[in-house]
């Protein structure tokens, strides 16, 4: 059945997210490419794990990177879910470096079995940020002036996902083995019969997710002079983006198990694929000329308007992105652990990146992105965790590397383009909140990684991320969607 508090709660929590997505999630100058810095930090549990997620099937926790994995979540226990994120950044070039951070809110996602073989999921995620300050100077001799040039960026886009899963099938197969030994019987030579029952389970299920860009970013570009005079006229540019459109991703999930005496294993196979989506966009446009700066506390006298675009509407693609996972679970006999191994490979086409506005198409400058990770988890079997004498055998830890071809291609200062890899290596672990009586867990987890060079006026982006996640799901007790009986 139902709760009206667990609907209102829910509508709140939506509500709150939705506002703290609007805090400064970046402070990255590579967030001034594209739609803005992407947001490839996930749920806490995947970026533990290198953020290797497309096979994962945990009824336990809502796993957005695949809209098939909807269809595993517990019967009548929905599964409420909130993700913060952090990033504590070095920025660094060949002389100088600067420290940045952040942290907040990252995703709010709701997953309901509503149905036998049925799932669904809401929520709502950052898909990209954008926030920069870029300072250069320009000093001429003659005039004794300097020309202070000034690159500033905010804002981003955020995705609500709205996702169904099927699972047409769902089959599992009595397996025995039978053998002769000795009888016990010493009077007797007629052997005895024993059968070892295992069992295999075949599944597969398909899911489709519609989701929903939304968000707004400025870009500022300004020009001033130093000192600045009633004489000399400095410019700004002001360039306004809001986004606002559908984009859709398709999925699919086949896993493979095999239970016995001596040992329970099974294989996962998940892949996703997102079309490229034209997505409607909105750009507005204020460029103008004044005398004092923005930038040094003056008083500043706007002169004349330059240029004043309001309201032009056009569409920025959203590139054709794909991705295969493999998993690999087992759980030998006696153990009081099982093991998971998982890898994924994902692609996407940002080459194909444009924003078009006024019939004027703009290419993006980027390449495509290839991306590999591989992580490894450690997990309590049942009686491990219903062990409460024993509370480090009854969390979970997790190890993963990652690896990344970006799609960034920066100029260096000998006018050459150079692509960009990140690569790093993630830890965590989750602590269950009340084993036996539901499957809230709390999970933490860290990373740090690199991305680029500080060679030849490039910025290198040193990083360590903070992962903080929350999975509630209610009680045995207080299944949703049952149907109560009464003698």
């Amino acid at each position: 059945m139902l709760n009206i508090r667990n609907i209102l709660f829910t509508i709140a929590t939506l509500v709150t997210v939705n506002v703290s997505f609007g805090q400064k999630g970046s402070q990255s100058p590579y967030s001034s490419f594209g739609l803005g810095e992407r947001n490839y930090d996930g749920y806490a549990v995947f970026s533990s794990t290198g953020g290797a997620s497309l096979a994962n099937i945990d009824s336990n926790i809502v796993n957005s990177t695949n809209p098939a994995s909807y269809a595993y979540i517990s019967r009548n226990l929905p599964v409420f879910q909130i993700g913060l994120n952090g990033k504590l950044s070095t920025f660094s070039t060949e002389a100088n470096s600067t420290n940045q951070r952040h942290f907040g809110l990252n995703q709010f996602q709701m997953a309901l079995p509503f149905k036998k073989n049925w799932g669904m999921a809401i929520g709502i995620k950052p898909y990209s940020f954008t926030g920069y300050t870029i300072t250069n100077y320009t000093i001429d001799t003659e005039s004794d002036t300097t020309l202070q040039a000034v690159n500033e960026g905010t804002g981003g886009v955020r995705i609500a996902n709205f996702g169904i899963s099927y699972r047409p099938m769902n089959s599992r197969k009595i397996h025995t083995i039978e053998r002769l030994v000795p009888s016990v019987d010493t009077l007797s030579n007629v052997p005895d019969t024993i059968k070892i029952i295992g069992y295999k389970s075949h599944k597969m299920s398909i899911g489709i997710s519609g989701n929903y860009l939304f968000g707004t970013s400025e870009q500022i570009r300004s020009t001033e002079f130093i000192p600045s005079t009633t004489t000399t006229y400095n410019a700004r540019v002001i360039n306004g983006l809001r986004v606002s459109g559908l984009s859709t991703e398709f999925g699919v999930n086949y896993n493979y198990s095999f239970k016995s005496a001596k040992i329970n294993r099974s294989l996962g196979i998940g892949a996703t694929f997102s079309p490229a989506a034209e997505v409607r966009a909105f750009q507005d446009i204020n460029s103008f000329s004044y005398i004092g700066s923005f930038y040094r506390g003056q008083a500043v006298q706007l002169k004349d308007t330059i240029e004043f675009v309001q309201d032009d509407q056009g569409i920025v693609l959203k590139p054709e992105s794909f991705g295969v996972g493999l998993q690999y679970q087992f759980s030998p006999y006696n153990s009081s652990s099982s093991l998971r191994l998982a890898l994924d490979l994902k692609m996407e086409k940002w080459s194909a990146f444009y924003k078009q506005f006024s019939d004027v198409q703009n290419l993006g400058g980027l390449k495509d992105r290839m991306s590999i990770g591989v992580g490894f988890e450690r997990a309590p079997t049942l009686g491990a965790l219903m062990d409460r004498d024993k509370f480090f055998s009854r969390l979970t830890y997790r190890l993963g590397f990652n690896y990344a071809q970006t799609e960034l291609l920066v100029k260096n200062n000998l006018n050459e383009e150079v692509a960009l890899n990140n690569y790093g290596m993630s830890f965590g672990l989750s602590i269950p909140v009340r084993p036996g009586v539901s499957n809230t867990n709390l999970n933490f987890g860290g990373s740090l990684g690199n991305l680029g060079t500080a060679e030849n006026g490039l910025i290198q982006d040193r990083h360590l991320g903070i992962y903080v996640g929350i999975s509630i799901t209610p009680e045995r007790s207080n299944r949703w969607f049952l149907k109560r009986k009464y003698n």
